[in-house]
């Protein structure tokens, strides 16, 4: 693992190609001789490499240094309900392989350790990767997560109550490994690499076949003291429960049985539709469509709290529902924004579609390796 000071020159080295030790030591605030004590480990580490000279109006050149994204590798894993997706990043974040498998609806825990285990290892093998070349394996998991033990705390979609899944895994693969809600996952890999790049304070709305939600304050991902935070299905927008659901299900949340995949998926299938599209569906239905708008303004009011708690700079809708139907929720979000929070709150409204779609919780999962073990 890298000291705090090892991982922002190294932060500042991948940001910024080229830079010098001098440029490091002024952006800082630390002597020179410090960050040459601290590049020299990382260039032992053969995490980075001196890559030229540049010429100054006076004294002699600087050396410039370069971050080496293939140093390391790592293992992101993505698990839902009856899905498996697995990816091997080097440490920029590029995807080397990629493997998308179902796995069974009801799979004992430790069967799923060892379906890990066993795709961990293929995937490395037919990479010719060496276990010493991986800096460690995130997975990320539709749950509850102790933000400090890793223990998942309840994940009812695969089954899992106070298990300890990282601690498995490592038993079986020898490898490190991390465990995070792949909400905040997703969340982590849009503000590395997508919509979120360059923002600070950011709400990250998550609507799939159900609904969370993550809040980036300065910059990291809040978790809660108790991983608590961002359980946005059970939020509660109708105290007394007088309008109608979309679907009644105890074990989903209040605000996800108004408006979720899986509530609209329940719904159609009552009513004897199917379709890969279900919010196509629901839109050529008269009173389908009334119920959608109505779970979407239960959605907006829930938002609405949100914004008057952390007055992000920016809201990002993400999830394949939220993405793939940007636009016609977007509209629906905004008016009805407008119309609950009064001007000086709505004026700087900033309403953005996430822009990275695959494997986003995989390389969210990624991220967050890199951040336990490397400060990165």
């Amino acid at each position: 693992m890298l000291t705090e000071l090892e991982g922002s020159v190294l932060r500042l080295i991948r940001d910024n190609p080229n830079i010098s030790r001098l440029d490091i030591a002024k952006r800082l605030g630390v002597s020179k001789p410090v960050v040459t004590n601290v590049v020299a480990r990382l260039i032992k580490r053969g995490l980075v490499v001196e890559s030229g000279t540049r010429k100054t109006k006076v004294g002699r050149p600087k050396i410039t240094l370069q971050f080496v994204p293939d140093a390391w590798y790592c293992v992101g894993i993505e698990l839902e309900e009856r899905y498996f997706e697995l990816i091997v990043t080097d440490l920029a974040g590029r995807v080397i392989d990629s493997l998308e498998e179902k796995i069974p609806r009801s799979i004992e825990p430790n069967h799923l350790v060892s379906f890990c285990k066993e795709k961990v290892e293929r995937t490395l093998e037919e990479n010719q990767l060496p276990k010493e070349k991986i800096l460690g394996v995130g997975i990320g998991i539709a749950g509850m997560v102790d933000p400090t033990s890793r223990v998942v705390r309840t994940a009812p979609a695969i089954g899992l109550t106070n298990y300890d899944l990282a601690f498995e895994v490592f038993q079986k693969l020898d490898l490190s490994v991390i465990v995070v809600n792949r909400v905040k996952a997703a969340a982590l890999a849009e503000h590395r690499l997508g919509a979120a790049q360059g923002f600070q304070n950011v709400l990250f709305v998550f609507i799939d076949s159900g609904l969370g939600c993550a809040v980036l304050l300065d910059g990291k991902i809040y978790e809660g003291f108790y991983g608590k935070a961002g359980e946005f299905g059970w939020m509660i927008t109708d105290l007394d429960r007088s309008e109608p659901e979309l679907y009644e299900e105890e074990s989903f949340g209040h605000l996800a049985r108004r408006f979720s995949g899986h509530a609209i998926s329940k719904r159609l299938a009552d009513l004897g539709l199917n379709g890969e599209d279900v919010l196509q569906q629901m839109l050529r239905d008269e009173d389908l469509r009334r119920s959608l708008e109505r779970g979407l303004k239960h959605i907006a009011a829930a938002v609405a709290n949100a914004v008057l708690l952390f007055d992000p700079q920016l809201i990002i809708l993400k999830g394949r529902i939220g993405q793939n139907h940007y636009e016609d929720i977007s509209q629906i979000l905004l008016s009805t924004l407008k119309e609950l929070l009064p001007n000086q709150f709505h004026e700087n409204l900033n309403l953005s579609r996430g822009t990275v779609e695959r494997f986003d919780v995989a390389l969210g999962a990624v991220f967050a390796v890199q951040q336990r073990f490397m400060r990165l």
